[in-house]
């Protein structure tokens, strides 16, 4: 079943009907290719999907769909009781994915992260597989401990904080492996009653 849900376009009153499944707003685009919401703007910026734009509601200005991206079925513009409410099409999305790599490279990286990146997308094509975000930054870790970590989260569209806290996690990870690895064997011995370990300890001593 498809839930659809209307809005009434208080610029023009026409009443817009879209598909809550496939249309979504700009954050949830932005959650979709596991990226911060200001790299996707960056990003539909530079594509000219998006501009800023006054909201008379909000006395601010906006990032809007630019209306020629709308007339071309990328998305809906659509002013709410509350303001803008841009939404993206399943067209617009898969058209801002597809260029996402292209465009992280091209705004923000300089050619020896380019390279590093280009690696990564290397990997996925030869194992068939798509890492996810953490498995991305691991990877990165992995094969390019020198790599400043600024321009590891530039590169993947996302913030430093996420970028710090996958690596603790490894970190961590790496820390709790080695101590296994190096604690007594008595540790990991399931022992059948409560007095067994003493006995073991005074026999083999």
């Amino acid at each position: 079943m498809e839930y659809k849900k209307k809005y009434t376009d208080l610029e023009t009153g026409e009443v817009v009907t879209i598909s809550i499944g496939d249309h979504l707003p700009f954050s949830e685009v932005a959650n979709k290719l596991q990226i911060s919401r200001s790299t996707l703007i960056k990003v539909m910026s530079e594509l000219g999907l998006c501009h800023k734009e006054y909201d008379p509601v909000a006395l601010a200005y906006r990032n809007r769909l630019v209306p020629e991206a709308a007339e071309k079925g990328l998305g809906f513009r659509i002013l709410g009781q509350h303001g803008p409410f841009d939404v993206l099409s399943p067209i617009g999305i898969e058209y801002v994915q597809e260029n996402l790599p292209e465009m992280l490279e091209k705004t923000s990286l300089d050619k020896a992260t380019r390279d590093v990146l280009a690696a990564v997308r290397d990997y996925e094509q030869k194992r068939h597989t798509s890492l996810n975000t953490e498995g991305k930054v691991r990877w990165l870790l992995d094969y390019f401990p020198d790599l400043e970590l600024a321009q590891l989260a530039a590169g993947l569209g996302i913030s430093r904080q996420v970028v710090h806290r996958y690596k603790k996690k490894k970190e961590d990870q790496l820390k709790r492996a080695l101590r296994r690895r190096t604690a007594p064997l008595n540790e990991f011995l399931d022992w059948p009653c409560d007095h067994a370990q003493d006995w073991a300890e005074r026999d083999f001593a």
